[in-house]
């Protein structure tokens, strides 16, 4: 979480630095990213770096969060515009992810070089206990009558999934450099399976 400092920033600089880090993560891994490299896209002083953040994972996990929560509100956006379908607005937000270049850049370099707290993060984006905001929010908009679940848990668990079959669609959509519309398909069968049931 970032400092007061950097919170108390004036509109104009704090923007600034995070345009830098969204640069910085945004091509390079948080293992190898650099502080060096920030600080020299915002044009601070190195010393003002620690003003605002304790280190570089803090400064990427604030980041992290600010595109998540940005991610999210686009979620709920495509949920509405689809009447509460719950698998259009999957496959609609999957296919905004993979074809957007600027606002998710970060979060497909984040997605290729992941460490267990990114994915962490990542596999719970829809349903999890730390974002209980989020998934209230789909639950209110969620057209019930769509689906065969009616508790808020059964919702809770299949949005895990959904979560985990996305994200993985990305990973693989990326890492092997697959065409749009065979990483789509791909992403809509396994939506099928879940939707549908693999039971006798």
């Amino acid at each position: 979480m970032p400092k007061e400092t950097f919170f108390n920033l004036p509109t104009e600089k704090k923007q600034k630095l995070i345009d830098a880090l969204k640069r910085e993560f945004s091509n390079t891994s948080l293992a190898d990213a650099s502080i060096a490299n920030i600080i020299n896209y915002a044009q601070i002083p190195r010393g003002s770096f620690y003003q605002y953040f304790k280190n570089k994972d803090d400064a990427f996990f604030y980041l992290f969060d600010k595109q998540t929560n940005h991610a999210m509100e686009q979620f709920i956006w495509i949920l509405q515009k689809h009447d509460g379908n719950l698998f259009d607005t999957a496959t609609a937000f999957y296919q905004l992810i993979i074809e957007e270049r600027e606002n998710f850049t970060f979060f497909k370099n984040a997605l290729l070089n992941m460490n267990y707290k990114i994915e962490e993060s990542l596999t719970g984006i829809f349903a999890s206990r730390d974002r209980m905001d989020h998934f209230k929010n789909i639950y209110h908009k969620i057209n019930w009558s769509l689906l065969t679940i009616q508790s808020e848990e059964e919702l809770f668990q299949l949005m895990k999934m959904i979560s985990a079959v996305t994200f993985h669609n990305i990973v693989e959509k990326f890492s092997k450099d697959l065409p749009i519309d065979v990483s789509i398909r791909n992403y809509n069968g396994q939506l099928t399976l879940i939707r549908n049931g693999v039971g006798s």
